[in-house]
């Protein structure tokens, strides 16, 4: 209910009660002592209601106020967030980006090593095509490749079964460069 209601409905009672009061034509003094002092305190309780009603208003349009501000608060920290994010995700494709570019590097850089290391062998033993070598002799056992002797700890932790990201941070190298180590040796092994 509104504050306004409960003064109609207090002075409606004192309006009530005044005409239900029996009339007496000759005045003493105590009723109408009486009848004042009703006045007075009606007056005095609608004073109250109206002060009260006052502060209530003032308090309702301070906590609309805040509650504004903490709003526009939080708009604003969820658009600088949304900022953030959209520049991560720039970020994370550049990195992905340039991650694939290297990796595509290594992996072309493995394959050259790879022809050029067995051309290499094939000139200094003087022997014959791969093909027709594996015809020829029997199989050897393959010495250790010199790849392995290099990085001792990489193939110590892939023998293990370590992943490659797992190789990678433990070793201190790049996932790429982990991976074109390994692919190297398995091209030595099968040289």
């Amino acid at each position: 209910m509104q504050p306004w209601v409960y003064i109609v409905l207090v002075g409606i009672v004192a309006i009530v009660y005044a005409l239900r009061l029996p009339a007496r034509v000759k005045e003493d003094s105590d009723e109408k002592k009486s009848l004042k002092e009703t006045e007075a305190a009606l007056e005095l309780y609608m004073a109250d209601i109206e002060h009260e009603n006052t502060e209530l208003l003032q308090l309702v349009s301070s906590i609309k106020v805040q509650s504004q501000n903490n709003k526009t608060a939080l708009q604003e920290e969820i658009s600088g967030l949304r900022e953030q994010v959209a520049d991560l995700q720039k970020n994370l494709l550049l990195f992905d980006a340039r991650l694939t570019a290297e990796e595509k590097g290594l992996l072309q850089l493995s394959a050259a090593f790879g022809s050029g290391a067995a051309a290499a062998r094939s000139e200094d033993t003087g022997a014959v095509p791969q093909a027709t070598q594996t015809e020829a002799a029997p199989v050897k056992q393959k010495p250790v490749s010199s790849i392995k002797q290099r990085y001792p700890r990489l193939f110590e932790l892939h023998a293990q079964g370590k992943s490659i990201d797992s190789i990678a941070k433990t070793a201190g190298l790049q996932r790429g460069e982990v991976q074109l180590i390994l692919q190297l040796a398995n091209q030595e092994e099968s040289v």
